[in-house]
């Protein structure tokens, strides 16, 4: 549990961090019980983190002299810079798993390392939506921000991915950290997408498919995501009073 909320704080500090490098105002204390309503929000409503993003996106703009719009491309580059480190991080740590012998390379295993190259160059290709395509290119625009907060990234995937290490321990999963760095992007990701309550059931199938590959039992796997599931629920639970607390700068003359 600690380390998952060492995780979110670096979560927020990484998005206030972003925010800044789009010319809003976003302090490091308000973005993060701003991050912690959001994930209040993941537990009430169905759509994984997409309705706590959405409420995060609605809050910067709260604040003074802050856009919606502008916002709402804090909260999405947010995210995108997290996916893009996560896949970066877990394939840096397969290597280093290769290199030392703690995964027996494979057929799979070459497979997954080409998948992760691949979701990495992603940003660089070009898109054949106009739309699509200029939201490309926009983000590339605004990469000063992302780079300067990349450290941030990769402390959020090593804690996050240390939360799942320890929810594996606790379901008597004996595999060694870098694995399970190695393995966080599927299951992560799959956490993420929009399928239902708190990413609960994705990131369980993800968890049985990957983790099995390495010989995990799919009751230890589907245990572990849940364990790291459930800390989430419990960190939403125990941020339900910051939405008495009076928002920052709500009342703050804003840009029209």
């Amino acid at each position: 549990m600690l380390s998952s909320v060492v995780s979110n704080v670096f979560s927020a500090a990484r998005w206030a961090a972003i925010a800044r490098g789009l010319g809003l105002a976003a302090s490091l204390g308000a973005a993060i019980a701003m991050y912690f309503r959001g994930m209040t929000m993941n537990v009430l409503l169905p759509g994984a983190t997409v309705s706590g993003d959405l409420l995060r996106g609605y809050q910067l703009s709260r604040l003074a002299n802050n856009t919606l719009l502008r916002a709402g491309a804090s909260v999405l580059l947010d995210r995108l810079s997290g996916l893009w480190i996560l896949c970066a991080c877990s394939l840096a740590s397969l290597g280093v798993a290769l290199a030392v012998g703690l995964v027996p390379p494979a057929r799979n295993t070459g497979v997954y390392m080409l998948a992760l190259a691949a979701a990495l160059a992603l940003p660089w290709l070009p898109l054949p939506h106009p739309g699509l395509e200029k939201a490309r290119r926009q983000a590339l625009a605004a990469r000063g921000a992302l780079v300067r907060s990349a450290w941030l990234s990769v402390l959020v995937q090593v804690f996050s991915a240390a939360a799942l290490w320890l929810c594996g321990y606790a379901a008597g999963v004996e595999v060694s950290y870098p694995v399970v760095l190695a393995a966080a992007a599927p299951i992560f990701i799959m956490g993420a997408l929009p399928l239902g309550w708190g990413g609960f059931g994705a990131r369980e199938a993800a968890a049985v498919v990957v983790l099995g590959t390495i010989g995990v039992p799919p009751e230890q796997a589907t245990a572990t995501a849940l364990l790291y599931g459930v800390s989430a629920v419990l960190q939403g639970i125990a941020a339900a009073p910051l939405f008495l607390v009076r928002h920052e700068g709500a009342d703050a003359p804003r840009r029209s």
